[in-house]
């Protein structure tokens, strides 16, 4: 694959130190790309993206700050540094580690000062577990990155705790934090103590909300809200919020006074052929639209229902214009172009199963989707235009990148966790360093 072209005379100063600031390389030359499509339909394996580095931690959910990422281990959240080398790689080192009960999602403060956990243990009103705290949102100090230092716990009970959780600064530096537990947990963050303080509870309409279409209806999660995004809108001059309530659908929220939300939209409409099943969502002003993409989780029998039984359930991507935040309009959506199912776990059954290739966490930035897609790897994908909003195109992508729940953007490196541990990637066309796009979410 292509590789960055450095300086020879500037590599041979340096003596192979690194920057943190990013990579010495010389003025951006044209890149050529490949047909992505073309090289998938043909049997490839990767397109338009480069592995620049990795290490053997990760397997869940990540989250970047500065030279920081923390990986969710599932027992374990790993704090790594990031560092750009003189030879063109990208350097993943543990500077520490956290043991925790089973967090499920990990977001650092804007500052990078501290580090909020997600743990949806089920039933979670008493303590469950071993350090006598209920499924709920762990507050660590990372001040010092070398040393992590628990602050302090908010359980949300009674039914779970976060399975996701996000962190929003509002413009008059109101600190936010939002975990996905059925609901929607609403909470201030005070620095002076540590502590987090629940606002507000939001949940879809349990009566008029959710599609309980034949092939929608599942047994576990028909209006759980399982992730969440936040963004100041700068057209609505609002703090928004986009819920991925499962079959439930994308609902917009508004949560400027967050002690207070209103809902202003839904979408549920899936079709004949669509399970519902939607994880995760993302929204951003694309020219002269709001778009808004989800993507679902599929291939887990709890929640499959009669699709995943008959082995029809499919991978999608949704792409929606929000621009008239009430009314949600369907412009399209993707799946993998292999025809590849989303597999059958066999988790609850029993049974040894098909490996799951569901799509799963994305992200939105500069018109592009970064996605996670479980056992098929890594995708980028193209809704930049009117065109590529209704039939998303494909950029890029690693069939081969491991099994992936989690794909973000920071200093514009992909970093991947999963399977293979924590990778980092860079896709073709973006500036890495200081001045690439890094992820909202």
């Amino acid at each position: 694959m292509h590789r960055l072209v450095f300086v020879l005379m500037v590599v041979m100063a340096l003596g192979g130190c690194t920057s943190s600031d990013g990579p010495v390389a010389m003025p951006d030359a044209p890149v050529t790309l490949e047909d992505a499509r073309a090289v998938s339909d043909a049997g490839g394996r990767m397109a338009n993206l480069e592995l620049l580095g990795q290490i053997d931690l990760g397997g869940e959910e990540a989250d970047a700050w500065g030279a920081y990422v923390a990986v969710d281990r599932g027992s374990t959240v790993s704090i790594l540094q990031m560092a750009f080398e003189a030879d063109g790689g990208v350097s993943l080192s543990e500077v520490s580690s956290i043991t925790a009960a089973g967090p499920k999602d990990v977001k650092w403060s804007d500052d990078g000062a501290y580090l909020f956990l997600g743990n949806d243990e089920q039933a979670s009103g008493p303590p469950l577990d071993q350090f006598g705290r209920a499924g709920g949102i762990d507050v660590y100090d990372l001040r010092g990155k070398a040393a992590p230092a628990f602050v302090s716990h908010l359980p949300v009970g009674q039914l779970r705790g976060p399975h996701m959780v996000f962190y929003h600064q509002q413009p008059d530096g109101t600190e936010l934090v939002f975990g996905a537990n059925a609901d929607v947990s609403i909470n201030r963050f005070d620095r002076t103590t540590g502590t987090l303080t629940e606002l507000a509870r939001y949940a879809p309409d349990a009566v008029t909300d959710v599609n309980r279409d034949p092939q929608v209806v599942d047994a576990y999660y028909q209006l759980y809200t399982h992730d969440m995004f936040v963004m100041e809108d700068p057209v609505a001059g609002k703090t928004l919020m986009y819920t991925a309530s499962w079959d439930a659908g994308v609902h917009i929220v508004d949560v400027t006074d967050p002690a207070a939300p209103v809902e202003l939209g839904a979408w549920n409409d899936f079709g004949d052929d669509e399970t519902g099943n939607l994880h995760t969502v993302a929204t951003e002003w694309i020219d002269d639209r709001r778009i808004t993409v989800g993507a679902v989780e599929v291939g887990f029998e709890v929640v499959g229902g009669v699709p995943y039984a008959t082995g029809t359930e499919r991978s999608l991507v949704y792409v929606w214009d929000t621009t008239d935040l009430g009314v949600p309009v369907l412009l399209g959506t993707w799946e993998n172009p292999d025809g590849i199912g989303p597999g059958m776990s066999g988790i609850v059954l029993g049974a040894t199963g098909a490996e799951v290739m569901s799509t799963h966490n994305l992200q939105l930035e500069q018109g592009r989707i970064y996605m996670a897609h479980y056992g098929l790897g890594l995708w980028v994908l193209d809704v930049g235009s009117h065109a590529n909003q209704t039939a998303p195109r494909i950029l890029a992508f690693d069939k081969d990148a491991g099994n992936l729940w989690d794909a973000i953007v920071h200093n514009g490196v992909v970093i991947t966790s999963g399977s293979t541990g924590a990778r980092a990637y860079h896709y073709l066309p973006d500036t890495l360093g200081a001045t690439g796009i890094d992820s909202r979410a």
